[in-house]
């Protein structure tokens, strides 16, 4: 490739270079990144917890169209909501019975001991099962605004209570905080975090703040830096910038397993580079709060209920199969037919996919380790040929259900490179595993937040060949101005609920719940070493996470198909905007709803799309004297 460094501001990284910039980030504002950077003074909108765009907030009589989205995960939702506001008339189709994709929730009467009283209590509703707990970031702030507007919010964090606790298998303990200081001296404060990280050596620590800055400067809307950081792993470009193997092991890779379930060896460098440029902003980018326990509850189904209120329908147990085109538009989507031979056939009301008799295994659905009971009979009519006709179709599924049904239409889609693109994305696999405790107190004695005196939410565990991010979802924490747990119902119970994400699903595949459950108790332990045995477990079995392999970000969809009433979004889908996961759906959502405004003429309603994360003089004069190339 090209001298790179020319081509973006003919600056070459040199260690005065670097001395210099680092002189700007520990004395500078470091409060955003991008382009287009101004005075923090300049955006107090995306200094609100939920920014306020007054022209956002808009319900436009019916219009006369209808659009039919696929797929009622996060992106769905989020697109039928905007666009029912607008005036369409929207239906959505979702394979699974529950709606919210990689962020559902559900209830499990089977999971506990059978000696639990709570089941012995009249309606007991089973326990929250969630798809994985879900956090959302400061810098998404294009979601914050769509919840916000709609009255729908994120519990609130105390500003003490942040996530980042770093514990490796060899003891080593880390945390980067949330600032507690403003501008400009926030960034002062992470700096001095960084230099004091347990998991590095003294003379390493410098060599990891080099590659945050340089990783600060990174703009995804950029074509060519993005193209650059495509072409190489995270660990091809620490080992070109000479970075210490064990900054890359340990921290980066916590970092990269936590955000996409990957491992610095595979993922591209587009990734960790998008993730730092977005929390160069304000020291509130970098806090992060969850959603309303439970997410079902305080979010997906107030999103069903809002489309259905405007006119629209969420229809469960719905699997588009096909594609029906008249002239160059589509004109119909149509469901598969299940043939009678097959005899009873279930759908899990959780993955979505469909269960003969004898596949169970242990009770459990075969696909996604939902409990059985979960999955449902089919109705005669499920069984048969559906078909739902609409001026716009708006594809929100994720990668398997993408290529699936590009794969089985190529010859209506038609054979251009967009939709073999969709063919050769990658997916990720996760598997979140839930373990059940009688008593409270042994996570509390030993797992602990930068104070040494509160217990952590979580940690991130490096070092590990199981545990991932381990987080207490029965913890309860004293924090100065009030007490804080992730779920209520649980935190007054005296058990504890400990969840961690293996991101290395392939070390685990095949094996069972006990299995996987006794592997996880295994490293616990060492973290834990009074932990009690577990009394229940279960695994939910995730597939269908984006994949970021070198070469991958090149090959994502931009939101508008070859043809012209069909859209695809979500989070597999590109856009040049430095949005990541939720946020991300949320950008595309918005994105299709413009475009569908601007299709039909009407001129009202349009959406304004923020920044994510807050903008930066000082990570612009960063640019000046360094950039991401090497």
């Amino acid at each position: 490739m090209a001298d790179q460094n020319e081509k973006s501001k003919g600056v070459k990284a040199s260690r005065r270079g670097f001395m210099k910039g680092a002189a700007l980030v520990t004395g500078g504002t470091i409060v955003g990144v991008g382009a287009a950077a101004v005075p923090l003074s300049g955006d107090k909108v995306l200094e609100m917890p939920y920014p306020d765009v007054p022209e956002n907030a808009v319900t436009l009589p019916n219009n006369g169209k209808t659009v039919v989205i696929i797929g009622g995960g996060l992106a769905g939702l989020q697109a039928g909501v905007e666009l029912s506001a607008r005036g369409f008339r929207v239906t959505v189709l979702e394979r699974s019975g529950t709606p919210g994709g990689k962020c559902k929730a559900w209830r499990d009467k089977k999971f506990g001991p059978e000696d639990d009283p709570a089941k012995r209590e009249p309606g007991f509703p089973g326990y929250v099962r969630e798809h994985g707990t879900h956090a959302v970031w400061g810098f998404y702030n294009n979601l914050r605004e769509f919840m916000g507007r709609y009255g729908w919010r994120l519990m609130d964090m105390p500003k003490e209570g942040h996530m980042y606790n770093f514990v490796d298998k060899d003891g080593a303990v880390s945390h980067l905080t949330n600032s507690r200081m403003a501008n400009p001296y926030d960034k002062a404060e992470l700096l001095a975090d960084a230099f004091k990280m347990g998991h590095l050596r003294p003379e390493e620590r410098k060599d990891f703040i080099r590659l945050a800055i340089k990783l600060m400067t990174f703009d995804y809307a950029d074509p060519k830096q993005r193209e650059y950081m495509d072409s190489m792993t995270f660990a091809e470009y620490c080992q070109k910038l000479g970075i210490p193997d064990r900054i890359t092991n340990t921290i980066c890779n916590g970092l990269l397993e936590m955000a996409y379930f990957d491992k610095v060896q595979t993922a591209s460098a587009v990734t960790l580079a998008n993730i730092f440029q977005l929390i160069a902003g304000s020291g509130d980018d970098m806090k992060i709060n969850l959603y309303g326990h439970p997410v079902s509850e305080t979010f997906l189904q107030p999103m069903v209920d809002y489309i259905r209120s405007h006119g629209g329908k969420v229809l469960y147990n719905i699997d588009v199969q096909g594609f029906e085109k008249e002239g160059d538009l589509i004109v119909r989507v149509i469901t598969g037919e299940v043939p009678d031979e097959l005899g009873n056939v279930r759908r899990c009301a959780v993955c979505g996919n469909l269960i003969l008799d004898g596949q169970e295994r242990d009770d459990e659905c075969p696909f996604c380790g939902a409990n059985i009971e979960m999955a449902q009979m089919l109705t005669p009519q499920e069984r048969g040929k559906q078909i739902f006709e609409a001026d716009f179709f708006v594809s929100a599924v994720d990668i398997p259900a993408a290529k699936q049904i590009v794969n089985q239409n190529i010859s209506v889609l038609g054979d251009s490179p967009y939709f073999r693109n969709i063919l050769d994305l990658k997916t990720q696999s996760v598997y979140v595993t839930t373990l059940w405790f009688d008593g409270k107190g042994f996570w509390e004695e030993h797992v602990k937040d930068e104070t040494g005196t509160r217990p952590g939410i979580c940690f991130f565990a490096t070092g590990f060949k199981y545990l991932g991010i381990t987080i207490n979802r029965s913890v309860r924490i004293n924090f100065p101005d009030r007490k804080f747990t992730i779920s209520p119902e649980l935190a007054d119970r005296d058990l504890t609920f400990i969840e961690t994400q293996i991101a290395d699903a392939q070390s685990v595949t095949g094996k069972s719940t006990q299995e996987i459950a006794d592997l996880c108790h295994e490293e616990l332990k060492s973290v834990i070493p009074n932990l009690p045995p577990y009394r229940d477990a279960y695994v939910n079995r995730w597939h269908h996470y984006n994949g970021y392999g070198v070469g991958i970000e090149a090959k994502r969809p931009p939101i508008q198909s070859p043809i012209d009433n069909l859209l695809f979004i979500g989070d597999m889908a590109f856009v040049a905007h430095p949005a990541v996961f939720m946020e991300k759906t949320n950008v595309t959502a918005k994105t299709a709803t413009n475009i569908l405004l601007d299709k039909c003429g009407i001129t009202e309603g349009k959406i304004k799309i923020l920044m994510s994360g807050t903008p930066s003089v000082a990570v612009d004069a960063l640019k000046a004297v360094t950039s991401v190339y090497i």
